[in-house]
């Protein structure tokens, strides 16, 4: 994510944008997260397990993609609404 925790919590978002851009932080996240730990298990196993895991990979970090997205729109959204 391109966006840190810290970013979100000097944005001075409103009451109701908070939850929901911490919520969207913490998704992409983990699928960062979960895309790194599936990388290392392709890199020390073998070909059947790299060719699922790259798909996994490729899942999560697409999904990590989508969540900044959505996070750039919700903070943009708050600072128009101020």
């Amino acid at each position: 994510m391109k966006t840190t925790f810290d970013q979100i919590l000097k944005s001075n978002l409103t009451l109701g944008s908070f939850p929901v851009s911490s919520k969207i932080f913490s998704l992409g996240r983990e699928a960062e997260i979960i895309a790194k730990v599936v990388q290392d298990k392709i890199d020390e196993n073998g070909k059947h397990a790299q060719i699922h895991c790259s798909n996994i990979v490729d899942w999560m970090n697409e999904l990590a993609k989508q969540a900044q997205a959505v996070l750039d729109l919700q903070m943009e959204k708050d600072k128009e609404e101020r």
